[in-house]
């Protein structure tokens, strides 16, 4: 089915694809489980035809991710941590919004500047920064940077692999596996070291 999406889109005018690409990049923060690097990658391989322009791919891609990163943490803000403390949701509990934060006062900036290398957790990154109340400023600046090299990094691999772009998603899977397993064992390490300090 992917497959089948990806060749209705090259198929499309090019005005089209560059309207898609930014309401890719977009959606992909509202709604993780979208292939949005999937598919960024293959506007990068449209350009490598010759079909689309590369700087307008790279740049179309970068107000998507920038816009979906501000619009979670515009909400988070919004809304404040009050709000989300007392609606306590299971997948956003109270008691993780109060340990993320704490991880925010500390390595905060940090942690939004890399966002994008983390997949699955970019859209609670941005929802929390703006939860914790993070300047925006500064985490706009960070986001930006976030975002300026992580989709530098995939649009060229789809670029220069050309035919063969699809290799950049096999390395994609590697990598996102990896990323998971180590925040995993990370945020296990902080939360046992926590616990071991208040014994």
């Amino acid at each position: 089915m992917f497959e089948r999406a990806i060749g209705t889109l090259g198929a499309l005018p090019n005005e089209t694809i560059y309207s898609l690409l930014l309401i890719n990049s977009f959606i992909e923060y509202l709604f993780p489980p979208l292939p949005g690097d999937a598919i960024m990658v293959f506007g990068a391989y449209l350009a490598a035809t010759g079909k689309l322009d590369f700087l307008t791919v790279y740049l179309v891609s970068l107000a998507g991710s920038m816009s979906g990163f501000l619009a979670l943490f515009s909400l988070g803000k919004y809304y404040g941590k009050e709000f989300f403390l007392k609606k306590n949701y299971r997948f956003l509990s109270a008691e993780m919004i109060v340990k993320v934060e704490r991880w925010f006062q500390d390595f905060g900036i940090g942690i939004v500047a890399a966002n994008r290398f983390f997949p699955g957790v970019r859209s609670a990154i941005a929802l929390f920064a703006g939860i914790s109340n993070s300047q925006f400023l500064m985490t706009a600046t960070a986001a930006l940077v976030s975002s300026l090299t992580w989709n530098a990094l995939l649009l060229s691999g789809g670029y220069y692999l050309g035919k063969n772009w699809q290799l950049v998603l096999t390395m994609l899977k590697h990598y996102n596996q990896i990323i998971i397993t180590l925040t995993v064992l990370l945020v296990a390490y902080f939360l046992w070291a926590r616990k071991k300090r208040k014994t």
